[in-house]
């Protein structure tokens, strides 16, 4: 096996072989154990994609997140070992089994880019997915992207996101990582 061909975690289904959402765990927290699953240091590759469908640019990327009680750490690196290396933290907490992303100027995009104005929010939609929505300001425009992260097995997960800029969609990023330390 490749270091991405990984058996996904089953799907709940019925006896009958109906799909079964299931539901969605906390701790003692109030912190959905999704995001727990998630806690470790990743990396993989980011791969931009136009409408058209062609590729715009891949890179390599490192994401570290922390939970300690209902405080969240994410340490984005993004361009490993390139001239524009970028490394952001993004602090946020859990609320009412969300984990909030207060309005900060502190961050940068896949692209290498400072941005302004980033606020967002996730949920857990079962014990294995979560979606994330953020807005953030690049050169005045306001952009805002929906993603979704999907463990596949404890060591490896997907994510794609979907990138709007004025309303508009621009294009999408998808993201395939392994788990390099727990």
């Amino acid at each position: 096996m490749t270091q991405f061909q990984h058996k996904a975690l089953p799907f709940p289904t019925t006896a009958t072989g109906e799909l079964i959402i299931s539901e969605v765990s906390y701790n003692e927290f109030n912190v959905p154990l999704a995001f727990l699953s998630n806690c470790g240091t990743w990396e993989g590759t980011a791969k931009r994609v136009n409408r058209a469908g062609k590729l715009i640019d891949e890179h390599l990327v490192r994401v570290k997140i922390e939970v300690e009680g209902s405080q969240y750490v994410q340490t984005n690196t993004v361009r490993i070992n390139t001239p524009r290396e970028v490394t952001a933290q993004y602090f946020g907490n859990f609320s009412e089994g969300k984990l909030v992303f207060p309005l900060t100027d502190e961050v940068y995009t896949l692209g290498g880019e400072k941005a302004s104005g980033f606020s967002g929010i996730a949920w857990a939609v079962t014990d294995d997915l979560i979606v994330y929505r953020g807005s953030r300001t690049i050169q005045g425009c306001k952009t805002y992207y929906n993603e979704l992260i999907a463990l596949v097995d404890e060591d490896h997960r997907v994510r794609t996101t979907q990138v709007y800029e004025d309303g508009v969609y621009n294009l999408v990023t998808m993201i395939e990582e392994t788990k390099v330390e727990k």
